[in-house]
């Protein structure tokens, strides 16, 4: 079974919507288990939230402005099952722009190292490995990552696992502009990779 985690705010109910139905409608025949948290105030409080409420075999943290494509769901277990974490191949919807990392809006080979997941997905021992989490509105997918990787499960890339982004904007800061709200999450975050350094990370933070 798959838990999905979909956050969720007020005003962003077409989004929320649409995404809802595109896991419906193009994941395999398996398990699914949807949870959404709904307004939160950032993403990483709305991913912990779910993800200890999650009985899943593999947790998926996504967001309501994302579309899977089909075929997400067998290219990210085989991924987990094989040892890393997925990273997505991400199109903007409107543009078809990729969005994919290391390099933005370069193709990438499957198994090129991505550096972190934008779209974490975990199975249950990497999640019981990785918790708790940075609960930040960016960066929490960057901590997962980090996390994962001094585990020994990298984030690398994975074509099949791939998504529409369509960049919802209403509350995309959280009470900041983006830029500022990226920057004050990215102190956050490098406090909270020293704290795990320092054998420190115990509980949700901040």
């Amino acid at each position: 079974m798959i838990s999905i985690i979909i956050p969720t705010v007020t005003g962003r109910e077409d989004h929320y919507d649409r995404c809802l139905n595109a896991y419906g409608d193009r994941t395999s025949p398996v398990t699914l288990e949807i949870i959404t948290e709904r307004d939160h105030a950032t993403v990483g409080l709305a991913w912990q939230a779910g993800a200890q409420r999650a009985t899943g075999d593999y947790i998926h943290f996504t967001c309501d402005d994302l579309e899977p494509l089909d075929g997400w769901d067998l290219a990210a277990v085989q991924a987990s099952d094989a040892g890393f974490v997925p990273a997505p191949r991400v199109t903007d919807a409107r543009t078809g722009e990729l969005q994919s990392w290391p390099a933005w809006g370069r193709e990438h080979e499957d198994g090129t190292d991505a550096g972190f997941s934008a779209i974490p997905f975990l199975s249950r021992a990497m999640w019981e490995a990785v918790r708790p989490l940075l609960v930040s509105h960016y960066y929490s997918d960057d901590f997962i990552s980090y996390r994962a990787r001094k585990r020994g499960w990298p984030s690398l890339m994975c074509n099949g696992y791939a998504f529409r982004h369509h960049w919802a904007q209403h509350r995309r800061g959280a009470g900041m502009t983006q830029d500022e709200r990226q920057a004050y999450d990215r102190g956050l975050y490098d406090q909270a990779v020293a704290m795990a350094d320092a054998g420190e990370w115990r509980e949700p933070w901040p």
